[in-house]
């Protein structure tokens, strides 16, 4: 007999928790965050990794001989499932770290490696700087922004993204949402690596936090090698400090990447209860998944929501986590995996569950009593936070 489970059931619990006012919560945000956005032209604001990758290798490719077979070249030297954009950027820079001055690595001196990297850095960064004519009026990070503002905790929410682009911080700028992301000053602000570990330094529960894991375009270097720092300004479309996860950083790039990463590391395996919530990632960065699975299995206190966009392969990463640990949930569109058991969605009561699934589940009509959960889109997750949002003030 097919499990089943009633979406009422697992997205009440999933509202209790955001709902509660004690318990601490993350987020980890992935690409799917950012591309769920549609753009005034009704295309994406950002482009998914796919797009991305796309992007970069008919960039590559403008470039002229040697740079289109060096692509063809690293690009199938990554297995099938890894050959996109940040998987061949990493490609590139370990390249840079092993080729000696009179070497070619995929047919590239380092010179040409340079190019390479610089060119594909500049176009991630232009792909993920719409233009402003573009952005629409109101982004679903805006509905996180309110969520955040009007929901009282006892300890400040931290997001960790994966994302390039500022969508984040705009959605949390317009609801008027304080955000410290560890960089400090005023004229120009640059990153501080101690404000990550002494709360004495980082300001109020108020606040939220922010952890731009892979890098920003809002990023640069600044200073000489004696007193080198990174700062933060305004949006670049030179991709200085895009970083990739699969790479050993020099210590110019590598301070933000690690100390960041540590925080999570910290968080989710010393916290005696927290909530990890997941949306538009799909377990593609090793680095991040050894984080979290490590933190499972030596966390009692610590429970993972994944709100996936895709029904998650039965053999991935994902998948095989949540059957083998308990406290993460996997909520996909058709199915869910609870208590480490996979199931299909089936309704319990249709009828009188249609106010508690608004915006969140969709019945297959004439079809019975199973359907499909939304909430793996962010537009779809972001009302359900407005709506605790509206709740929250009301009460």
């Amino acid at each position: 007999m097919t499990r089943t489970f009633d979406p009422v059931t697992e997205v009440q619990k999933l509202r209790d928790h955001l709902s509660s006012h004690d318990k601490p919560i993350a987020m980890l945000f992935g690409a799917g965050t950012s591309c769920a956005v549609k753009a005034t032209d009704d295309k994406p604001l950002i482009p998914a990794v796919v797009a991305l990758t796309k992007s970069c290798e008919q960039s590559a490719i403008s470039m002229g001989p040697p740079f289109p077979d060096a692509w063809a070249l690293i690009r199938d030297s990554l297995p099938e499932d890894r050959r996109d954009i940040e998987e061949i950027l990493s490609s590139v820079r370990q390249k840079l770290d092993a080729i000696l001055d009179a070497d070619k690595l995929a047919g590239l001196d380092r010179a040409k490696l340079e190019q390479l990297e610089q060119n594909i850095k500049k176009t991630i960064a232009q792909e993920v700087r719409p233009a402003a004519a573009r952005i629409p009026d109101s982004l679903p990070h805006e509905a996180l922004g309110r969520w955040l503002r009007n929901m009282h905790r006892d300890t400040p929410v931290e997001i960790y993204s994966l994302n390039y682009d500022t969508l984040v911080e705009r959605g949390l700028e317009a609801a008027w949402v304080p955000v410290f992301d560890g960089f400090v000053g005023t004229c120009e602000p640059f990153f501080s690596p101690g404000s990550l570990v002494r709360a004495d330094m980082q300001p109020g529960r108020r606040w939220v936090r922010l952890w731009k894991l892979h890098g920003s375009v809002t990023w640069r270097k600044t200073g000489t090698d004696e007193d080198r720092r990174i700062v933060r300004g305004a949006e670049l479309d030179t991709g200085e400090m895009i970083l990739p996860s699969l790479r050993k950083y020099e210590e110019s790039r590598k301070q933000p990447y690690v100390a960041m990463l540590d925080r999570l590391r910290r968080l989710l395996g010393e916290r005696e209860e927290i909530v990890l919530i997941t949306a538009g990632y799909s377990f593609g960065d090793q680095h991040i998944n050894e984080v979290i699975i490590e933190a499972l299995e030596v966390n009692p206190g610590l429970h993972v929501f994944a709100l996936c966009y895709d029904e998650p392969a039965t053999d991935g990463i994902l998948a095989t986590t949540a059957r083998e640990q308990r406290k993460l949930v996997v909520l996909g569109p058709d199915g869910a995996v609870v208590g480490g058991e996979r199931g299909e969605w089936m309704v319990v009561d249709p009828e009188g569950s249609a106010g508690r699934l608004a915006d969140v589940f969709v019945l297959d009509k004439g079809k019975g009593p199973g359907g499909k959960l939304l909430l793996g889109d962010f537009n779809s997750f972001c009302k359900l936070l407005d709506g605790l949002a509206r709740r929250s003030l009301n009460d």
